[in-house]
Protein backbone atom coordinates (compact mmCIF):
# COMPACT_ATOMS: atom_id res chain seq x y z
CA UNK A 1 0.00 0.00 0.00
CA UNK A 2 1.45 3.58 -0.95
CA UNK A 3 1.97 5.40 1.51
CA UNK A 4 1.62 8.40 0.42
CA UNK A 5 -2.09 8.13 0.89
CA UNK A 6 -4.27 8.03 4.33
CA UNK A 7 -3.83 4.18 6.07
CA UNK A 8 -6.75 3.50 8.66
CA UNK A 9 -5.67 0.71 10.85
CA UNK A 10 -8.76 -1.14 12.02
CA UNK A 11 -8.12 -4.59 14.08
CA UNK A 12 -10.22 -7.44 13.38
CA UNK A 13 -10.95 -9.92 15.55
CA UNK A 14 -14.75 -10.40 14.10
CA UNK A 15 -16.70 -10.22 17.26
CA UNK A 16 -19.01 -7.33 17.34
CA UNK A 17 -17.01 -4.32 18.25
CA UNK A 18 -14.72 -4.38 16.04
CA UNK A 19 -17.11 -5.33 13.07
CA UNK A 20 -18.68 -2.14 14.06
CA UNK A 21 -15.47 -0.52 14.33
CA UNK A 22 -14.47 -1.22 11.26
CA UNK A 23 -18.05 -0.60 9.35
CA UNK A 24 -17.62 3.15 11.18
CA UNK A 25 -13.87 3.50 9.33
CA UNK A 26 -15.04 2.55 6.29
CA UNK A 27 -17.40 5.47 5.96
CA UNK A 28 -14.91 7.36 7.23
CA UNK A 29 -11.84 6.58 5.08
CA UNK A 30 -14.63 7.78 2.39
CA UNK A 31 -15.27 11.04 4.06
CA UNK A 32 -11.22 11.54 4.20
CA UNK A 33 -10.27 9.90 0.88
CA UNK A 34 -8.48 6.99 3.24
CA UNK A 35 -7.59 3.46 2.36
CA UNK A 36 -8.16 0.55 5.06
CA UNK A 37 -5.74 -1.81 6.58
CA UNK A 38 -7.90 -4.82 8.37
CA UNK A 39 -5.92 -6.91 10.57
CA UNK A 40 -6.41 -9.87 11.98
CA UNK A 41 -3.72 -10.96 14.73
CA UNK A 42 -3.63 -14.83 16.02
CA UNK A 43 -2.44 -15.54 19.15
CA UNK A 44 -0.68 -18.45 19.84
CA UNK A 45 0.90 -18.01 22.92
CA UNK A 46 -0.26 -19.87 26.36
CA UNK A 47 -2.97 -21.84 26.37
CA UNK A 48 -4.01 -21.43 22.56
CA UNK A 49 -0.52 -22.75 21.53
CA UNK A 50 -1.78 -25.90 23.14
CA UNK A 51 -4.76 -26.15 21.00
CA UNK A 52 -1.92 -26.71 17.80
CA UNK A 53 -0.70 -29.66 17.65
CA UNK A 54 1.44 -29.10 14.48
CA UNK A 55 2.27 -26.84 12.05
CA UNK A 56 -0.72 -27.72 9.46
CA UNK A 57 -3.25 -26.73 12.28
CA UNK A 58 -2.12 -22.78 12.27
CA UNK A 59 -2.18 -23.10 8.26
CA UNK A 60 -5.48 -24.42 8.50
CA UNK A 61 -6.21 -21.70 10.90
CA UNK A 62 -4.14 -18.79 9.34
CA UNK A 63 -6.10 -19.93 6.13
CA UNK A 64 -9.83 -19.84 7.25
CA UNK A 65 -8.58 -16.72 9.03
CA UNK A 66 -7.62 -15.55 5.32
CA UNK A 67 -11.32 -16.18 3.90
CA UNK A 68 -12.83 -14.31 6.50
CA UNK A 69 -10.77 -11.59 5.96
CA UNK A 70 -11.38 -11.69 2.49
CA UNK A 71 -15.41 -11.71 2.58
CA UNK A 72 -15.79 -9.45 5.42
CA UNK A 73 -14.24 -7.48 2.95
CA UNK A 74 -15.49 -7.99 0.11
CA UNK A 75 -18.92 -7.07 1.91
CA UNK A 76 -17.44 -3.75 2.88
CA UNK A 77 -16.82 -2.99 -1.00
CA UNK A 78 -20.81 -3.77 -1.71
CA UNK A 79 -21.99 -0.33 -1.40
CA UNK A 80 -19.15 0.52 -4.69
CA UNK A 81 -17.30 3.37 -3.19
CA UNK A 82 -13.73 3.22 -4.47
CA UNK A 83 -11.95 2.62 -1.21
CA UNK A 84 -8.43 0.31 -0.80
CA UNK A 85 -8.75 -2.44 1.55
CA UNK A 86 -5.75 -4.31 2.06
CA UNK A 87 -6.06 -7.38 4.71
CA UNK A 88 -3.15 -8.42 7.03
CA UNK A 89 -3.01 -11.27 9.42
CA UNK A 90 0.20 -11.44 11.89
CA UNK A 91 0.89 -14.16 14.93
CA UNK A 92 1.60 -12.93 18.55
CA UNK A 93 0.49 -10.61 21.45
CA UNK A 94 -2.52 -8.71 19.72
CA UNK A 95 -1.43 -5.08 20.90
CA UNK A 96 2.31 -5.51 19.89
CA UNK A 97 1.35 -6.32 16.39
CA UNK A 98 -1.17 -3.84 16.07
CA UNK A 99 1.40 -1.06 17.52
CA UNK A 100 3.61 -2.44 14.70
CA UNK A 101 1.47 -2.39 11.80
CA UNK A 102 0.68 0.95 12.62
CA UNK A 103 4.75 1.86 11.88
CA UNK A 104 4.98 -0.30 9.13
CA UNK A 105 1.95 1.05 6.81
CA UNK A 106 2.49 4.62 7.96
CA UNK A 107 -1.23 4.37 10.00
CA UNK A 108 -2.85 7.66 10.26
CA UNK A 109 -5.36 7.06 12.86
CA UNK A 110 -6.30 3.17 14.43
CA UNK A 111 -10.19 2.35 15.19
CA UNK A 112 -10.49 -0.14 17.74
CA UNK A 113 -13.82 -1.62 18.77
CA UNK A 114 -14.13 -1.38 22.88
CA UNK A 115 -13.25 -4.56 24.57
CA UNK A 116 -13.77 -4.19 27.93
CA UNK A 117 -13.37 -7.38 29.87
CA UNK A 118 -15.82 -8.48 32.68
CA UNK A 119 -19.76 -8.42 32.27
CA UNK A 120 -20.58 -4.74 33.30
CA UNK A 121 -19.35 -1.90 31.58
CA UNK A 122 -17.37 0.07 34.93
CA UNK A 123 -14.81 -2.73 34.84
CA UNK A 124 -10.92 -2.51 33.03
CA UNK A 125 -10.33 -2.01 30.03
CA UNK A 126 -9.64 -4.81 27.73
CA UNK A 127 -5.75 -5.35 27.41
CA UNK A 128 -5.69 -4.32 24.00
CA UNK A 129 -7.56 -0.65 24.49
CA UNK A 130 -5.60 -0.31 27.33
CA UNK A 131 -2.25 -0.88 25.53
CA UNK A 132 -2.41 0.74 22.25
CA UNK A 133 -3.92 3.66 23.63
CA UNK A 134 -1.56 3.74 25.79
CA UNK A 135 1.33 3.74 23.47
CA UNK A 136 0.15 4.10 20.13
CA UNK A 137 1.98 6.99 17.95
CA UNK A 138 -0.80 7.80 15.88
CA UNK A 139 -4.24 8.96 17.09
CA UNK A 140 -6.83 5.94 18.68
CA UNK A 141 -10.69 6.26 18.38
CA UNK A 142 -12.25 3.59 20.61
CA UNK A 143 -15.39 3.28 18.67
CA UNK A 144 -18.54 2.71 20.86
CA UNK A 145 -21.10 2.21 18.14
CA UNK A 146 -23.77 4.03 19.60
CA UNK A 147 -24.17 6.58 16.86
CA UNK A 148 -24.45 7.09 13.36
CA UNK A 149 -21.31 8.09 11.16
CA UNK A 150 -21.24 11.21 11.12
CA UNK A 151 -19.45 13.50 13.83
CA UNK A 152 -20.93 16.73 14.27
CA UNK A 153 -20.01 17.34 18.10
CA UNK A 154 -16.60 16.98 19.42
CA UNK A 155 -15.87 17.41 23.40
CA UNK A 156 -12.50 18.61 23.64
CA UNK A 157 -11.38 18.91 27.98
CA UNK A 158 -9.18 21.64 28.55
CA UNK A 159 -6.66 22.03 32.02
CA UNK A 160 -3.93 24.34 32.78
CA UNK A 161 -0.78 21.64 31.48
CA UNK A 162 1.25 22.39 28.44
CA UNK A 163 -1.03 19.84 26.47
CA UNK A 164 -3.66 22.72 25.73
CA UNK A 165 -1.74 23.61 22.98
CA UNK A 166 -1.81 19.87 21.15
CA UNK A 167 -5.00 19.16 22.35
CA UNK A 168 -6.32 22.59 20.94
CA UNK A 169 -4.47 22.02 17.40
CA UNK A 170 -6.00 18.56 17.13
CA UNK A 171 -9.40 19.62 17.97
CA UNK A 172 -8.96 22.47 15.19
CA UNK A 173 -7.75 19.87 12.90
CA UNK A 174 -10.82 17.30 13.60
CA UNK A 175 -13.41 19.81 13.48
CA UNK A 176 -12.00 21.33 10.14
CA UNK A 177 -11.91 17.82 8.79
CA UNK A 178 -15.36 16.51 10.18
CA UNK A 179 -17.23 19.80 9.65
CA UNK A 180 -17.89 19.48 13.16
CA UNK A 181 -18.44 21.84 16.34
CA UNK A 182 -15.83 21.47 18.79
CA UNK A 183 -17.57 21.64 22.56
CA UNK A 184 -14.43 23.25 25.10
CA UNK A 185 -15.33 21.78 28.62
CA UNK A 186 -13.31 22.46 31.87
CA UNK A 187 -13.86 22.27 35.52
CA UNK A 188 -12.86 24.98 38.30
CA UNK A 189 -11.62 22.57 41.36
CA UNK A 190 -10.47 26.08 43.55
CA UNK A 191 -12.36 29.42 45.13
CA UNK A 192 -11.61 31.51 42.51
CA UNK A 193 -13.94 33.21 40.37
CA UNK A 194 -15.02 31.89 37.07
CA UNK A 195 -14.09 35.10 35.22
CA UNK A 196 -11.30 35.64 36.86
CA UNK A 197 -9.90 32.16 36.67
CA UNK A 198 -6.65 31.21 34.65
CA UNK A 199 -8.84 28.24 32.40
CA UNK A 200 -11.23 30.18 32.06
CA UNK A 201 -9.06 32.69 29.75
CA UNK A 202 -7.62 29.85 28.59
CA UNK A 203 -10.78 28.73 27.38
CA UNK A 204 -11.92 32.20 26.23
CA UNK A 205 -8.29 31.85 24.07
CA UNK A 206 -8.97 28.68 22.59
CA UNK A 207 -12.33 30.03 21.55
CA UNK A 208 -10.83 32.53 19.69
CA UNK A 209 -8.57 30.64 17.36
CA UNK A 210 -11.13 28.18 16.89
CA UNK A 211 -13.03 31.40 15.55
CA UNK A 212 -10.58 32.74 13.34
CA UNK A 213 -10.21 29.00 11.56
CA UNK A 214 -13.81 29.22 10.83
CA UNK A 215 -14.59 25.86 13.54
CA UNK A 216 -17.59 26.56 15.07
CA UNK A 217 -16.97 26.43 18.82
CA UNK A 218 -18.79 26.46 22.55
CA UNK A 219 -17.22 27.15 25.85
CA UNK A 220 -18.40 25.37 29.32
CA UNK A 221 -16.89 25.93 32.42
CA UNK A 222 -17.81 24.18 35.13
CA UNK A 223 -18.29 25.56 38.99
CA UNK A 224 -16.41 23.92 41.50
CA UNK A 225 -17.96 20.82 42.63
CA UNK A 226 -17.70 17.27 44.50
CA UNK A 227 -18.17 15.58 41.62
CA UNK A 228 -14.98 14.69 39.38
CA UNK A 229 -14.08 16.81 36.49
CA UNK A 230 -14.49 13.43 34.55
CA UNK A 231 -17.69 12.65 35.05
CA UNK A 232 -19.02 16.34 34.50
CA UNK A 233 -17.40 16.08 31.05
CA UNK A 234 -19.24 12.57 30.69
CA UNK A 235 -22.53 14.07 31.20
CA UNK A 236 -22.08 16.91 29.40
CA UNK A 237 -21.56 15.16 26.66
CA UNK A 238 -24.20 13.25 27.48
CA UNK A 239 -26.37 16.20 27.41
CA UNK A 240 -25.24 17.83 24.11
CA UNK A 241 -25.63 14.50 22.39
CA UNK A 242 -22.34 14.46 21.84
CA UNK A 243 -20.40 12.24 19.22
CA UNK A 244 -16.92 11.75 20.06
CA UNK A 245 -14.80 13.30 23.31
CA UNK A 246 -11.35 13.96 22.32
CA UNK A 247 -8.33 13.37 25.33
CA UNK A 248 -4.73 12.72 26.04
CA UNK A 249 -3.70 10.05 27.72
CA UNK A 250 -0.68 11.66 29.74
CA UNK A 251 0.56 14.21 30.99
CA UNK A 252 3.70 16.35 29.31
CA UNK A 253 6.75 14.60 30.01
CA UNK A 254 5.28 11.01 31.46
CA UNK A 255 4.60 9.82 27.69
CA UNK A 256 6.60 6.39 28.52
CA UNK A 257 5.34 5.66 32.17
CA UNK A 258 3.40 2.71 32.12
CA UNK A 259 -0.53 3.93 32.80
CA UNK A 260 -3.26 6.03 31.26
CA UNK A 261 -4.17 8.87 33.38
CA UNK A 262 -6.70 8.49 35.45
CA UNK A 263 -9.17 11.31 34.01
CA UNK A 264 -8.43 9.76 30.07
CA UNK A 265 -8.67 5.83 31.99
CA UNK A 266 -12.50 7.14 33.10
CA UNK A 267 -13.15 8.80 29.81
CA UNK A 268 -12.18 5.51 27.41
CA UNK A 269 -13.52 2.97 29.39
CA UNK A 270 -17.25 4.72 30.76
CA UNK A 271 -18.08 7.06 27.58
CA UNK A 272 -21.56 6.00 26.01
CA UNK A 273 -19.79 8.17 22.76
CA UNK A 274 -16.81 7.05 20.69
CA UNK A 275 -13.20 8.13 22.34
CA UNK A 276 -10.52 9.77 20.52
CA UNK A 277 -7.12 9.19 22.60
CA UNK A 278 -4.25 10.50 21.80
CA UNK A 279 -0.27 10.11 23.46
CA UNK A 280 2.23 13.29 23.31
CA UNK A 281 3.73 11.68 19.99
CA UNK A 282 0.31 10.97 18.50
CA UNK A 283 0.00 14.75 18.49
CA UNK A 284 3.13 15.04 16.39
CA UNK A 285 1.32 14.38 13.61
CA UNK A 286 0.90 15.93 10.38
CA UNK A 287 -2.92 16.27 11.01
CA UNK A 288 -3.02 19.27 7.89
CA UNK A 289 -2.60 15.62 6.00
CA UNK A 290 -6.15 14.96 7.37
Amino acid sequence: MKKDLQNILVPLDFNESSVKAAKYAYHLAKKIHANIVLLNVIEISGVLLDLFSSGEDLVKVTDKTKDQLEAFKQELQEEGEEIEIATKIEKGKRYKKILEAAKEIDARMIILGENHQGDLKSKNLGSTVYHVTLKSPVPVITYKGTHDDEVNKIVVPLDLTKQTKKKIGTALAYGRNYNAKIYLVSALIGGIELKESRIFKKLKEAKETLDKNNVECEIKLFERSEIEPYQRVLDYAKEIKADMILVMTHHEGYTHDNYIGAFAHHIINESNVSVMSLTSSATSVDFKSL
